[in-house]
């Protein structure tokens, strides 16, 4: 899993979930959201964003924060998408 720093409270986020589009990246962000999980965006600084080659070719990352790891999986379980794999202890 890759853990990356966002502003904020300072807590780390960890990718739970590659999509494989970023359209389906919006959806299951918008699903963990409703169910009070941190999931965010990526932020772009061009106002006409074009997909990257990694984009293309392997989806989009799903990031939460660490200590909403297993909500956003029982989030996405009920959506019906498999089970990331857990986080190294």
């Amino acid at each position: 899993m890759t853990d990356a720093k966002k502003p904020g409270d300072g807590e780390p986020f960890v990718v739970i979930f590659q999509t494989e589009t970023p359209e389906e990246a919006v959806i299951l962000r918008g699903l963990l959201q409703s169910g009070g999980i941190d999931s965010p965006s990526p932020t772009f600084s061009d106002p006409f964003p074009l997909p990257t080659h990694s984009e293309i070719t392997h989806g989009t990352e799903i990031l939460v924060k660490i200590s909403q790891v297993e909500a956003a999986r029982e989030i996405l379980a009920s959506y019906g998408e498999e089970d990331p794999p857990a986080l190294p202890k």
